[in-house]
């Protein structure tokens, strides 16, 4: 009788944990990888690739303004795992690995304390662009979805990420002979309509079909388990894109996301709205989501005292945000420095670094045959005035959109006087937002480095100390910078001697920007200062390498050039140098980047892949030629090398060849270097 009473005590305390368990919904979370809403049948493409997802948010929510924080995944990730934007961490800069503090939670590890299961699988990815040790532990799984386990592991909350519709999927070269694309019906505006266009369009949407039908099974799966009554289903990408000037950018192309929300009847308190198959219109930012999964997992205030965005499942919370912000920073190799704010009708972009093109080539992006195709349309003077502006050598400081009737946004109207008062909102909101969040991008990122390093910190840390970070102080200098106003050259020649690093910096960017500016005459005395200042070996080497760019465009290009030649030989900051000379339309900066490639070339640098581009771009026919040749003999002797690795007898005739191919690699770095000295 005992062990009988026992046994029922038992299944009762297994009921009670099972109906505990179901308080709480289980949350399958499915991200596809570059895809902005505009690709979705049911966000507007009239394609239609995406059958399953339209259902989906049929049977669910679709949200019509989710936007990313950023525009390329890993600084997105990191916003994601910490709910804290990458910027205010600085994680920004794509491919950091930025040390954090330990004391940075990461919510997989906060649902574990919750008593969720988390695991991630299928494709499952961890670029989070920072450096911790816990960043491999906080999943119970890491690289699997097993339903069977998920099923005995009740509530569970589980990431599939899908590659399907990456960037490199649109990558390979397009044969006039074999392709024949159909219309774009979803192309932008900004885009030509050429046929390597339609072919990457054409390609994009297969990707998307191919995508849909991955979540189709995944939600048979999730069905035939019997997991779906139990299971939130929400949907995103990580971030928007994917062809020419969407990811990576701050424009609806490369921010607007998809979110559709699934809920069963079950947890129906968390619906948005009563009726399902619904849209919702109000604001939603990335960095929401971690906060809102673990708001839904119970999680008490003080567990989410770390997260800068909002639980917008929450309407209170939702109804009252009334501005989403996103960011940009350096991609792959190349600078930039640009914020963005939105409310529910105007997107506002703020660029710091106007003098950096939209245009400036990212390597990786010239596998995509429509960018090398639009690049090539624009050089022949084919372009107009709308999808030809994307190449202009320099930007608009301040950019407004009305995104809701202008989606491509092409119609800047921040000079519309009209506007003012809207302009001047959204600044001061972004500004806000800057300060609370502790923006870190006001420090170029190698000084940063070095600084934090110097101070034994973080840079999370190190921006939240104003002795070190007088984060106001660098807002107004830069703003100052941006105002191409010549009454603010006293100020910029006090600031080139300020204490602060960032002052400095930003001093310097307001001369430089003034150099862009017509009719502006900058007087002798500020040239004065700008030689001495470069002669200051202990001033940052990227504050000089700006400098010596700024004496060049005031005419004094022996002792620019002279010390950027200095800083291409030995620099701390080698992307910084390369980025200068890569927007410079001077002929110097061609043959430095020629001198600079053949060193890196001897050491196998990345680095190579930002200077290609613009050898083979402005370069001299003749020496584009040799560049081209040089790059195919490497690309045979890697081969060739590889090769020889299989076995001991082919390694043998192999090293004859190399040895051949070496010394025709020597001949024509010869002819390089007698075209450098012919060039000047």
């Amino acid at each position: 009788m005992f062990y009988k009473y026992v046994a029922k005590a038992a299944s009762l305390f297994c009921l009670f944990i099972s109906l505990a368990a179901k308080d709480r919904p289980n949350i399958l979370w499915i991200v596809s990888e570059d895809n902005g809403a505009r690709w979705l049948g049911c966000y507007g493409n009239p394609v239609l690739p995406t059958p399953t997802l339209d259902k989906l948010a049929r049977e669910g929510f679709r949200y019509t303004k989710c936007f990313a924080s950023v525009g390329v995944c890993a600084p997105q990730r990191f916003t994601w795992i910490t709910g804290i934007n990458a910027v205010s961490a600085g994680t920004q800069n794509m491919r950091s690995s930025i040390k954090i503090p330990d004391s940075i939670r990461f919510y997989p590890e906060l649902l574990r304390e919750l008593g969720y299961y988390v695991s991630k699988g299928n494709d499952a990815k961890t670029d989070y662009n920072m450096e911790s040790k816990r960043a491999d532990e906080m999943w119970n799984d890491p690289s699997n979805l097993k339903w069977n386990k998920l099923k005995a592991n009740q509530p569970f909350f589980h990431v599939i990420n899908s590659h399907l519709t990456h960037e490199s999927r649109t990558f390979g070269d397009y044969n006039m002979n074999e392709n024949i694309p159909p219309d774009a019906l979803n192309l932008a505006s900004y885009h030509p309509n050429i046929p390597e266009m339609r072919y990457v369009y054409d390609k994009y949407n297969t990707c998307l079909k191919k995508m849909d039908s991955a979540v189709a099974t995944w939600l048979k799966e999730l069905e035939q388990n019997d997991l779906s009554d139990d299971t939130i289903v929400i949907y995103s990408s990580d971030h928007a894109g994917v062809l020419p000037r969407s990811k990576r950018f701050l424009y609806n192309s490369g921010t607007h996301c998809p979110l559709i929300i699934r809920i069963p009847e079950a947890y129906k308190k968390y619906y948005p709205k009563q009726k399902i198959g619904t849209t919702i219109d109000a604001l939603v930012s990335f960095v929401d989501f971690p906060k809102t999964w673990l708001s839904v997992a119970g999680a008490r205030p003080d567990l989410l005292a770390q997260m800068q965005g909002i639980n917008f499942f929450d309407k209170d919370q939702i109804l009252n945000q009334r501005y989403v912000y996103s960011f940009r920073q350096r991609m792959d190799n190349r600078y930039d420095m640009a914020r963005s704010v939105r409310d529910s009708k105007w997107l506002y972009i703020k660029n710091y670094m106007p003098f950096v093109p939209n245009s400036q080539v990212v390597a990786y992006t010239q596998r995509q045959s429509s960018l090398r195709a639009w690049q090539a349309y624009h050089k022949k003077g084919k372009t107009n005035n709308l999808n030809g502006r994307f190449f202009k050598k320099t930007r608009d400081i301040n950019e407004l959109y009305e995104y809701n009737n202008d989606y491509d946004n092409v119609i800047n109207l921040a000079n519309n006087s009209l506007l003012h008062p809207k302009l001047l909102e959204l600044q001061e909101a972004l500004r806000k937002w800057q300060l609370t969040i502790y923006d870190s991008g006001f420090v170029p990122e190698d000084d940063m480095n070095r600084l934090v390093t110097e101070h034994n910190m973080t840079v999370y840390d190190f921006v939240r100390d104003a002795d070190l970070y007088p984060l106001e102080k660098y807002i107004n200098i830069a703003d100052l910078s941006l105002e191409n106003d010549p009454q603010n050259v006293g100020e910029f020649k006090v600031g080139l001697f300020d204490e602060y690093l960032g002052t400095r910096y930003w001093s310097t960017l307001g001369i430089l920007n003034l150099t862009f500016t017509d009719g502006i005459v900058i007087n002798d005395a500020i040239k004065s200062t700008l030689l001495c200042k470069l002669n200051d070996d202990s001033e940052s080497e990227v504050i000089l390498s700006y400098v010596a760019w700024a004496l060049i465009r005031l005419g004094e290009r022996k002792a620019g050039f002279n010390f950027l030649k200095k800083m291409v030989d030995k620099t701390y900051s080698p992307r910084t140098i390369l980025n200068i000379l890569d927007w410079m339309e001077e002929p110097e900066a061609t043959s430095l980047i020629t001198y600079n490639y053949l060193r890196a070339s001897d050491h196998g640098s990345k680095t190579l892949n930002t200077m290609l581009p613009k050898l083979l771009s402005r370069a001299p026919p003749d020496l584009v030629e040799l560049i081209q040749k040089h790059e195919k003999l490497k690309a045979e002797l890697r081969a060739l090398k590889k090769y020889s690795q299989s076995s001991s007898s082919v390694a043998t005739s192999s090293n004859k060849v190399a040895v051949s191919i070496e010394l025709k690699i020597a001949e024509i770095r010869e002819k390089i270097m007698h075209e450098l000295i012919n060039f000047g």
